[in-house]
């Protein structure tokens, strides 16, 4: 038999369960147009993977059960397509006596709804938590599912949620269970948040699997941003198929898309490679800061444009280029805001990357507001602040600055600041800690050097001074990098 299957890279708004729904109306039309006969979507792509509480709410599982039959069931004339949704079983319950709820999927076929089914390994690493509102599913439950294709036969497909296909150090093996019990193929819906190595992880683990099975691999995820309450948590889709005869393909990265892959019965699965890859991971690191940040700009739909503090330092810089891409540069304001402390040099270079950029461009000066504190705080305390308290001083009223444009023209503070500094603890709460989003907050000083060339190959908006010119928060006299003089740590035994 052969078939033609879709894979698409869905971008769900977490909650909106009513919207999602109808997006993926349109989505099963365009793919039967192009000749889909079996349409993937990835894990909780109806109500969106990162919901929190909402997981729990029987009103909530309700609604997603009322849009997947009056909505969803009726667009399914003439093609097959694999939901992921929540999925409950009277015969179960959870710890606090309500039914029993699954992560799971929808198996829908020529307008009717031919099962449910759950997932079986549960995800609890990272901002995973599966196990706070879901129950296992049983390897009993693994069974392939029978799909009529017109005029081809019928397809048995083993459908593995995420984590079923992560097996190696696990008692049950999802994939092996679904070939044994006859699958003709193995399909594996995700909501799998991107890190920089995990392109490589996930398509090594899914060359292991079929290679143990025989079987070809389609696998489909979500892309996006989803917030868990205190972080950003990226999506990248990437949406693939390892098949026979070592047919590999790849859907773009943080990219809504319909990925076509074509299904053979009778593959040869022995001609894989270990891994492969369209992409370096500097470019997918790129492409996903600048993904997130406009996603998030977009998605919060409250802000006419962003401010970032442009010091002339490496991470504002780099900041700013994001920023500037992600959300065009006529929508962001670079403020410098200059002290005593502050060199020739880096002032040169921030205003010279504004005007590469096109950015509107602001010089406010600090040096008065510090002495007016610092007058104010040395008559209370009956001397002067150290100097430790007052470069605390300075980031914290270059902060109150950017927060104060932000609200009068209505902007996104973006805040600078990158992993290494972090960890370190060398930041100031209210100065640069702060923000609506902080991209480099999980990139480590020295990749964001490498970023920098990356975007900027021929320097052409980051000079090349800047990047062998020492980091400094020029806070102080000891600080100076005209005399070589930076931060007080070595980034690169810290990175």
């Amino acid at each position: 038999m052969q078939c033609m299957i879709g894979l698409y890279s869905f971008d769900p708004f977490p909650g909106d369960i009513e919207k999602n729904g109808a997006r993926m109306v349109e989505v099963i039309s365009q793919a039967r147009e192009k000749g889909v006969e079996l349409l993937v979507f990835p894990e909780m792509s109806l109500p969106g993977y990162c919901i929190g509480d909402l997981h729990a709410s029987a009103r909530f599982i309700a609604r997603q059960n009322a849009v997947l039959h009056n909505v969803i069931i009726p667009a399914t004339r003439g093609i097959t397509v694999i939901i992921g949704k929540t999925v409950t079983d009277e015969a179960c319950r959870m710890p606090d006596g309500q039914v029993g709820r699954f992560n799971g999927y929808a198996v829908i076929s020529n307008g009717k709804l031919l099962r449910e089914g759950k997932k079986t390994l549960l995800a609890n690493e990272g901002v995973l938590e599966d196990s706070r509102y879901f129950l296992l599913g049983t390897p009993e439950e693994l069974i392939p599912t029978e799909v009529e294709i017109p005029g081809k036969g019928t397809l048995r497909v083993g459908i593995l949620v995420c984590q079923d296909m992560w097996d190696d150090y696990t008692d049950i093996r999802p994939a092996t269970i679904l070939k044994e019990k006859g699958a003709d193929l193995l399909v594996v819906i995700n909501s799998s948040p991107f890190h920089i190595k995990k392109d490589q992880i996930r398509k090594e683990t899914a060359i292991r699997r079929a290679r143990e099975t025989g079987l070809p691999l389609y696998y489909t995820n979500n892309t996006g941003i989803q917030d868990i309450g205190k972080n950003i948590v990226i999506f990248d889709g990437s949406s693939f198929a390892v098949s026979g005869d070592g047919n590999l393909k790849q859907a773009a990265p943080f990219e809504e898309e319909l990925l076509l892959c074509p299904f053979r019965s009778g593959w040869a699965m022995d001609n894989l490679p270990d891994f492969w890859s369209d992409y370096s991971v500097l470019m997918l690191l790129e492409k996903s800061l600048v993904f997130s940040i406009r996603q998030f700009y977009q998605r919060t739909g409250v802000f006419s444009g962003a401010v970032i503090g442009l010091s002339g330092g490496i991470d504002s810089a780099v900041d700013a280029v994001l920023t500037a891409r992600a959300i065009g540069p006529e929508n962001l304001l670079c403020v410098n805001m200059p002290s005593q402390f502050n060199s020739a040099t880096t002032r040169s270079i921030a205003q010279s990357i504004a005007e590469n950029l096109g950015c509107r461009y602001i010089i406010h000066p600090i040096d008065e507001i510090i002495a007016t504190k610092v007058a104010a705080l040395t008559a209370q305390l009956g001397h002067e602040p150290t100097e430790l308290t007052v470069e605390n001083m300075q980031a914290r009223a270059r902060g109150s600055i950017l927060m104060e444009y932000s609200q009068e023209f209505n902007l996104m503070v973006v805040g600078n600041g990158n992993k290494t500094e972090f960890q370190r603890g060398y930041a100031t709460l209210y100065g640069d800690i702060l923000g609506a989003i902080m991209p480099l907050g999980d990139v480590p000083k020295l990749s964001v050097y490498e970023l920098a060339k990356r975007m900027d190959p021929r320097g052409e908006i980051i000079s090349a001074e800047l990047l062998y010119l020492i980091p400094s928060a020029e806070l102080s006299a000891r600080q100076n990098v005209d005399q070589g003089h930076g931060d007080p740590f070595d980034y690169f035994m810290e990175s």
